[in-house]
């Protein structure tokens, strides 16, 4: 078992980010959410690198956040500042593209996190889905990451449902921009980090500035807004008859 929650690398242009906390199924604590949201900082400032992939020990992405620790109250420290949410948005608005590599799980944040990433690729063996709902409450933080490529509607019924999904529903939808046998989605989103990182930095990084601005105009208020009602508060209660 890992000791360390992260590991970071560095293979020529591309950056490697590696979750390490399998006993949990990679699940997030703020710990590992600060820690990733630095070592995404680290690469997206070091001028040799061109491309980053993000990817779990074992394969699963991340199973969200880590319950194992109390749910922030959005009362004492909103939403926009937790350490889940920096990682989010490091991810996002990083001048760099992002690969997300998924075997395994991406659920809940884990599923934001590979909406967050420029793609993703996922093997035949992946299974994603926002599983808050049957907590009794929306995951208004994560969701406004996925719809950056699928429909809300589509993002919407994830969300109500609760229910997983497969690789081939993901690519569907556009969530999965990468498909690919089982065991290969490492493999395949470092190749595709280097073909994408093959041009010169400013090159690259004036293309995610590009796509960086579309995001702002079509998904940026979103962003705020769903930041700003993000809460793990449960149903009210109801009123005595």
């Amino acid at each position: 078992m890992s000791t360390e929650p992260l590991r970071t690398d560095v293979n020529g242009p591309v950056g490697l980010v590696e979750i390490r906390r399998p006993h949990r199924r990679n699940a997030i604590d703020s710990a590992a959410a600060t820690l990733l949201a630095e070592a995404v900082a680290r690469l997206d400032a070091d001028p040799g690198v061109t491309a980053i992939v993000l990817c779990g020990e074992g394969g699963d992405l991340s199973s969200g956040a880590d319950t194992g620790e109390p749910a922030p109250d959005p009362a004492a420290v909103p939403w926009r500042e937790t350490p889940h949410a920096r990682l989010l948005r490091a991810v996002r608005t990083t001048a760099l593209p992002v690969v997300a590599a998924v075997e395994g799980w991406a659920l809940g944040l884990g599923l934001g996190l590979a909406g967050a990433c420029t793609y993703a690729v996922a093997g035949s063996s992946a299974r994603f889905g926002f599983p808050e709902a049957r907590s009794g409450y929306f995951p208004m933080g994560a969701v406004p990451n996925v719809v950056r490529r699928v429909r809300p509607d589509v993002v919407l019924r994830w969300a109500l449902t609760g229910r997983y999904f497969d690789t081939e529903e993901a690519a569907a939808h556009g969530l999965v921009t990468d498909a690919v046998p089982a065991g290969q989605a490492l493999a395949a989103a470092l190749d595709l980090a280097a073909a994408l990182g093959s041009a010169p930095r400013h090159v690259v990084t004036e293309g995610m500035a590009w796509l960086r601005q579309w995001a702002d105009h079509a998904a940026r208020p979103l962003d705020e807004w769903s930041e700003a009602r993000m809460t793990f508060e449960g149903p009210p209660a109801r009123p005595p008859r």
